[in-house]
């Protein structure tokens, strides 16, 4: 998605039985900052049990790419988790993270 307003309709979609408007706003921004950082998203989905109050983010980064995009994803205020998984049979050739972030 190139355009921000494209992002927050498609996350208020995604999203609205799960969230109230506010936290919508909040996670669109979070959302948008690491797209800002060079990060193309292939899955977004709400996380936490009963109430969600954090969206998980799946991604592909290369195989040389893999540390900047960890300095890079540090910096955000409202990460609360990185899991990184090698992709790739019979050679890796990505890493698949999911990134969780949280409600402020």
């Amino acid at each position: 998605m190139s355009k921000p307003t494209d992002l927050s309709t498609a996350l208020t979609a995604r999203l609205r039985y799960h969230y109230t408007k506010e936290q919508i706003a909040g996670l669109t921004d979070s959302v948008a900052e690491l797209h800002d950082m060079g990060f193309k998203f292939d899955d977004i989905f709400p996380d936490g049990i009963l109430n969600p109050d954090a969206l998980v983010l799946k991604t592909s980064v290369p195989m040389a790419g893999l540390e900047a995009a960890i300095m890079k994803i540090q910096k955000h205020p409202e990460l609360r988790r990185i899991e990184i998984f090698p992709y790739g049979i019979p050679v890796r050739d990505l890493w698949r993270m999911h990134v969780k972030v949280g409600l402020k």
